[in-house]
């Protein structure tokens, strides 16, 4: 990777990260927080509505589709210009980043609306968290990954 591609690409770079960070931090607490306590005591109902006040849907919009979009901006920047190694390291970058957002858009609208359900049973709330927690882990490794191969992609060549 030249110096002159990474400088240029740096002020986008050092966004994605940071947005990256943001994602992967919320989906940890998320994990660890919020859904263990579901898990641990399933309530009906007891999760703020998708656009209520707590709703984690503040803290991802308009995030989530923004670090979306500066990774294939990225990827588009450094096109052929960049070696072959760090192209299909992009490549896996925009995977992970798919991969992530799919499983939270699934996870958002297939499971959440079940937490907000007050005539839900508690074995089907209980059993909606334990999926969650491992959509949501799915997204976490994905999200950590692409921070991964985002910054490693950014090494000046040896």
């Amino acid at each position: 990777m030249t110096p002159e591609l990474l400088r240029r690409t740096r002020p986008v770079s050092v966004a994605l990260t940071a947005l990256l960070a943001m994602w992967l931090f919320g989906n940890l607490y998320e994990e660890l927080v919020p859904n263990l306590q579901l898990i641990a005591n399933p309530r009906p109902g007891t999760v703020p509505d998708l656009f209520a006040v707590g709703s984690p849907v503040f803290y991802y919009l308009p995030w989530a589709p923004i670090t979306v979009v500066l990774a294939v901006v990225l990827r588009v920047r450094f096109g052929a210009a960049a070696p072959p190694a760090a192209r299909r390291a992009w490549d896996r970058l925009l995977g992970c980043v798919a991969v992530g957002a799919v499983a939270k858009i699934l996870l958002i609208t297939q499971v959440n609306p079940v937490f907000r359900d007050p005539s839900a049973s508690r074995d089907v709330v209980h059993g909606q968290a334990v999926l969650w927690a491992f959509g949501n882990g799915v997204a976490i490794i994905a999200v950590a990954a692409a921070l991964v191969l985002l910054t490693s992609s950014r090494l000046p060549a040896e």
